[in-house]
């Protein structure tokens, strides 16, 4: 099936978080939204059909995941990953993989504990860290020639000094690095040799470019991926992320135990009815939705690169390996953050999301969404080059 990415869909009055907020948080109805990072993309078609029939049975009530559904995530990760986890290491977390990350968290260290993230890092695993009383340590990325890279020698600096436990995020949001399976393998065995676990939010998994595949970090040797934790979501991939599903593979028994035990006290062990039948019907029938969507995602990226080139050399893009997200350099345009915010939203009438939600070393940057009708993309520049003019 030929799926139309083009095709301009009417999101306002939706109960839409990117469209329907626009006035309360930018005070203008008008703005271009490309912050929140969700699709403008109407779901695969076999995800809405499986809807649509499960809503057809007028009862929506407590909801457990079957064998089928377990069997679809498995059969997905070794066609998508080329990676089969144990069944006995999966554990699920209807809130979602951040609910799920805190939690974690929680039962793997204590109030004062040192916990590592790289920057620029997706601001609410900052606020995970914080709010629970633990010390973030950062560990900022190398942004060299036009990519970051892992700065591997402050990283084992950071493992030296007595921290408990990374956060990690891969394929990294904002600034679409996907870490090769060589870069993995040398964060583990830093946390290895510093007994660290490592939990890694792999949310945009399915989502990457070209070349660039995602190694799924329990994935990795044995003596490694025992004190690791992957997280997945098709909420991303899918454009699903109102039905708040996320699958965990957990290999210490142990821990697993504690989480699902966590997961049952907080009443959060049952699924979203309608979460589960999308999950099951992206994995086993979502491919060709996916591999067209990323397609798309990517022919827009080159045409914001081109873009800017073109008329807006001053912005940089980074051109991201994976997630439908572009990270922009706009350091050269000479604003502060606050000044460089206010601009787009009131000038160019555009609203991303301002590089300094994501730390320190985020500031001069903004994110973009990719996944949008190109049309959007093509006013959205029109207007911020005219801004400039």
């Amino acid at each position: 099936m030929l799926y139309d990415f083009d095709r301009v869909i009417d999101r306002k009055n939706t109960q839409s978080f990117k469209w329907d907020k626009n006035i309360e948080y930018f005070n203008r109805e008008d703005v271009i939204p490309l912050w929140v990072a969700d699709m403008d993309f109407s779901c695969a078609e076999p995800i809405v059909e499986a809807i649509r029939a499960r809503a057809s049975h007028a009862i929506y009530g407590y909801t457990v995941r079957t064998d089928k559904t377990i069997e679809a995530f498995l059969s997905w990760s070794q066609a998508r990953h080329w990676w089969l986890p144990a069944k006995e290491h999966l554990s699920f977390c209807p809130p979602g993989i951040i609910y799920a990350l805190h939690e974690l968290l929680l039962l793997l260290t204590e109030k004062g504990d040192k916990v590592i993230l790289q920057t620029p890092n997706y601001d609410p695993l900052f606020d995970i860290v914080t709010g629970s009383d633990r010390e973030l340590l950062l560990n900022p990325m190398i942004l060299d020639g036009g990519q970051y890279r892992l700065d591997i020698k402050h990283f084992e600096q950071l493992a030296e000094s007595g921290a408990k436990l990374l956060i990690l995020s891969n394929p990294s949001n904002p600034t679409g690095r996907v870490f090769t399976k060589g870069e993995l393998l040398e964060l583990g065995n830093i946390c290895k040799k510093h007994g660290m676990y490592i939990l890694s939010d792999e949310i945009y998994a399915d989502f990457t470019f070209g070349a660039n595949k995602h190694v799924p970090l329990t994935s990795l040797p044995t003596d490694i991926s025992s004190h690791c934790v992957s997280c997945f979501s098709v909420s991303k991939g899918f454009n699903l992320g109102g039905l708040q599903t996320s699958i965990l593979v957990i290999p210490d028994k142990d821990l697993r135990e504690r989480f699902n035990l966590s997961m049952g006290i907080a009443q959060t062990r049952l699924d979203n009815v309608f979460g589960t039948v999308a999950m099951e019907a992206a994995y086993r029938h979502g491919a060709e939705w996916l591999d067209q969507a990323i397609a798309y995602v990517s022919r827009n990226g080159s045409y914001v690169r081109e873009y800017l080139e073109q008329n807006i050399p001053l912005i940089q893009p980074i051109m991201p390996e994976g997630t439908f997200l572009m990270w922009l350099d706009c350091r050269k345009l000479g604003m502060d953050a606050k000044q460089l915010e206010l601009f787009l939203i009131h000038k160019a009438g555009v609203a991303l999301t301002q590089g300094y939600e994501f730390g320190e070393t985020g500031h001069g940057f903004v994110r973009i969404n990719l996944a949008c009708p190109r049309q959007t993309l093509v006013k959205a520049l029109g207007q911020l080059h005219q801004a400039l003019l």
